[in-house]
């Protein structure tokens, strides 16, 4: 009964649970569906570039970021 991505109910429930606002919190993904979520959960987005798809999948679903390897992530600490 839960709805799945890109609606963002699942994790606005996961916030609320563990008290963290979006704006302390980082959506790491790997899909077009992924920073749909985050840009609808209004959660600053990083898209991976190793995973299952394209770097301009990413970047046309709106990732705010984009890295290419998993210790580039702290940057956005």
């Amino acid at each position: 009964g839960i709805p799945v991505k890109p609606d963002p109910v699942i994790v606005k429930e996961i916030l609320r649970v563990n008290g963290v606002s979006a704006n302390e919190t980082l959506y790491v993904g790997d899909s077009g569906v992924d920073m749909q979520t985050a840009r609808r959960s209004g959660i600053t987005s990083i898209g991976v570039s190793w995973g299952f798809r394209p770097r301009q999948e990413l970047t046309e679903n709106g990732a705010c970021h984009i890295v290419d390897r998993p210790e580039e992530i702290i940057r956005y600490l």
